[in-house]
């Protein structure tokens, strides 16, 4: 029911964590994978999964390479439907200590990248309409609390770019969403922390667990399909509760409210 079989699909950071999870659903839900990542062999190894699925090694902050690898996507597979902004990067200093390199660079892959993209697959996306989705984050609603000033600048400036461009380009029935995950617990946070920390942050999320990529990647497969026909300009939560949590730990929030009770 998604109407995205044959339909071409470029997901952007599709090497790893979301946008992997991403390229597996759309495949699933039959379009074809156009898979790019900054790290090759990482998106090669995505795209050897998926029947008729390619890879292309792409810096998405650098025109130049966004331009010859849409225009490749275009020789390969002839056309194009949906294009999942995802690629980003985040670096943890505090604003007083960032350095003006760590501030330019997630600028340019998190919001240059999406735009760039976006600029760039406008052309193919006009012929039969299509959709455009933008992996931004609750970040860009309130602040991020494991990146930097950088990546929440990003990602509300995202936000912008994604309400922005769904006005203009309405006009040829392309469609232009975002979704905001929360904590997604992808390898590379695997990596990173122990289980005593996955708990404590699970212990904020009022559902009770962290997001999996393959939450993110759901969301973004209905924002892409026909289901979310009269969808644009929006952004979608997918975080747990996170968003309507007051950051106490959900179960200190609840046993507060509850005690003295009767059982």
């Amino acid at each position: 029911m998604s109407g995205l079989r044959g339909k071409t699909a470029i997901v952007t950071g599709g090497g790893s964590g979301i946008g992997a999870a991403t390229t597996r659903a759309l495949a699933a839900a039959g379009a074809r994978l156009a898979v790019w990542d900054i790290d090759g062999a990482a998106a090669e190894a995505v795209a050897d999964e998926i029947e008729g699925a390619r890879a292309y090694t792409v810096d998405v902050s650098d025109r130049a390479q966004v331009d010859a690898a849409s225009a490749a996507v275009l020789d390969d597979f002839g056309s194009l439907g949906v294009l999942v902004n995802n690629a980003g990067i985040g670096t943890a200093n505090t604003i007083e200590q960032m350095p003006v390199a760590d501030w330019q660079r997630v600028i340019d892959i998190n919001l240059g990248g999406p735009f760039h993209c976006t600029q760039a697959a406008i052309p193919a996306l006009k012929v039969d309409g299509g959709a455009i989705v933008n992996i931004a984050s609750i970040a860009g609603k309130r602040i991020s609390y494991h990146g930097g000033v950088n990546y929440t600048a990003a990602k509300s400036g995202l936000l912008g770019l994604t309400r922005h461009a769904a006005f203009e380009l309405a006009q040829y029935g392309i469609r232009v969403n975002a979704v905001c995950p929360g904590p997604v617990l992808t390898p590379m946070v695997e990596s990173v922390t122990d289980a005593a920390a996955r708990a404590v942050t699970a212990g904020m999320v009022p559902l009770g667990q962290w997001v999996m990529p393959d939450d993110v990647a759901r969301c973004v497969v209905f924002l892409a399909g026909s289901d979310a026909a009269m969808c644009t300009g929006a952004s979608f939560d997918v975080d747990g509760g996170m968003m309507v949590s007051n950051g106490t730990p959900y179960a200190a929030y609840m046993a507060h409210r509850t005690q003295g009770e009767a059982s």
